[in-house]
Order: structure tokens, then sequence, then C-alpha cells
């Protein structure tokens, strides 16, 4: 089925050339108990992931909004330590192998030969919108892998974005394996140390969702977080990794709706083809 959706790619894909090359980009905030530096430092390793490309310091320190003197500071260290290479010339910073190798013995029947990668690029390729792989980090789903929309029409997410367990699409699917008794312990924990602003959770709604994630194998929300955007969420096979994850597209949703049940078979088939097993 996948052959068939590759050669429909142009009735998921929107008009990529009439779209505008600008989009906005928002970094998260770094949580108040991180220390700082050490915070920064990976946060700029991640801004390297994100523009795949070299970037001198004052591009890095824009990106991030962080002061070029510590910025300045940083960068230096990570060369120094091997972890980024510094062209004189051009006074750009580029990562090293290093980084690439640094965590290369995680989850590997997931990420050998980069499969997951493959993957997101492939769905990217075919319908053009954001693709998202996350993992539980806390009470939070966490962005640890995005590849960019190809049309400027959207929110440009981050690796290292958080959005709330118990009440996002990737968070849901994360949770699927979860009995609904840690799931409800869960709803009132998040609930205990909400902010007054945020509205509290409600159990028989959580359950409910990840109920439908079982019964269908995908959940698909709209303006949950961001208003006027849809995510479409599926779990990744659970024998590749050690932990649960959701593999993820996010778009407009006018956009999403419209193509919703193809878009189901492309992320769906595309999980099957590249990583040899069922979602």
């Amino acid at each position: 089925m996948v052959n068939s959706l590759s050669s429909a790619t142009a009735l998921l894909r929107p008009d990529v050339n009439e779209c505008p090359t600008e989009a906005t980009s928002t970094w998260p905030t770094m949580p108040g108990n991180v220390v700082k530096s050490a915070g920064r430092a990976l946060q700029i390793l991640e801004y390297f992931d994100d523009i795949k490309g070299p970037a001198n310091m004052a591009e890095v320190s824009r990106a991030l909004e962080y002061p070029e003197s510590s910025t300045s500071v940083l960068l230096r260290s990570l060369a120094t330590l091997g972890y980024l290479s510094y062209d004189r010339y051009r006074r750009t910073y580029h990562p090293t192998n290093r980084v690439r190798l640094l965590g290369n013995w995680v989850d590997t029947k997931l990420f050998e030969s980069d499969a997951i990668i493959r993957l997101m690029e492939r769905v990217n390729r075919e319908c053009a919108d954001t693709v998202i792989l996350a993992s539980r980090n806390g009470l939070y789903s966490q962005y640890i892998h995005v590849v960019q929309a190809l049309t400027a029409l959207r929110l440009h997410l981050t690796t290292g974005t958080l959005r709330p367990i118990v009440a996002s699409a990737t968070g849901y699917v994360i949770l699927k394996d979860n009995n609904d008794i840690e799931i409800g312990q869960l709803v009132r924990r998040v609930n205990s140390e909400a902010k007054e602003s945020e509205k509290n959770v409600k159990v028989r709604d959580v359950i409910g969702h990840i109920n439908s994630i079982r019964n269908q194998g995908y959940f698909f929300s709209e303006s949950t977080i961001t208003p006027g955007t849809s995510v479409l969420a599926m779990p990744v096979p659970q024998e590749l990794t050690q932990s649960s994850m959701a593999i993820a597209i996010g778009g407009p949703t006018d956009r999403m709706m419209s193509r919703k049940q193809d878009l189901i078979a492309l992320l769906s088939d595309c999980i099957n083809c590249e990583l040899n097993a069922k979602p």
C-alpha cells in the first residue's frame, strides 16, 4: 500500500511552491530546575540538529536568545571538547562525528541504519507536514526529533519541546500500555501540580482517549495545544524500543482534516515498511 501512497503524493502534499518561505521558530524555555550552562550546551547541539548546517556565534545567540558572551564561551567549550568544529575563515561552528556517536548504543533496533529517521523523512516527503518523534520525560511528552514541514504554514517545532503527557496526542499514545490505575494516579499528580490558570484534566477523558488508541491504533487531536493545529500520533512498535515512544504528523487542522484517512494510511504503512513491524 505504501507504493500506492507514494504515487499519490501530490494528493497528500499541499502546493509547497506557493507557500511563503518564512516560519515561526520557538525554542522551549529552560526549566527552572536545570543548571543553566548544562541546559544551554545541550540546546546548542539541538539547534544544530534543527538547522542541519554550520552557524556562527551571532546566529546561535539570536536563535536561542542567549547573551552573546555566554554563547561564545559555550561554543568554544564544546569545540575544545570535540563536539563542535570551528572554521576560522568563515567563523562558523559545526557538530563533529563525536555528537553522532554519543548515543549510538541506545535502542539499537530502532535507530539501526537510521531506520526511524528514514521513516520520518519519508512521511515528510509524502505529506509535507511536520513529523515528530516523542518519548516520555516525567509528566511530559518530549519531542526528541523533528523533521520540519516543507511549507511555511506551520509552527516551527523544535527538539526538546514539551507537551503534557495526559493532554496531548503523543502523550496519550505513549501511555497506551499503562493500566487505568496508573493513568488515574498520573492524572491526579498532574492536576495537583498544575497552576491555578490551568484546567484540571479528567481521568475518564484521558482513559477514553487512550482506549481509542488501544482499539484503533492512533489518536487524532484538533487544537488541543495550539489553536488551529492538529496532530495524528501512532505508537512506535514496542519491540523496537526500551520505552514507549510516539511518532506523529502535525499541521494546520483544515489541511489535516481534509486528508485524515490518507495520513492515517501513510503513517501506518510507513511504520510497517520502514521498521518491518506492525504499528
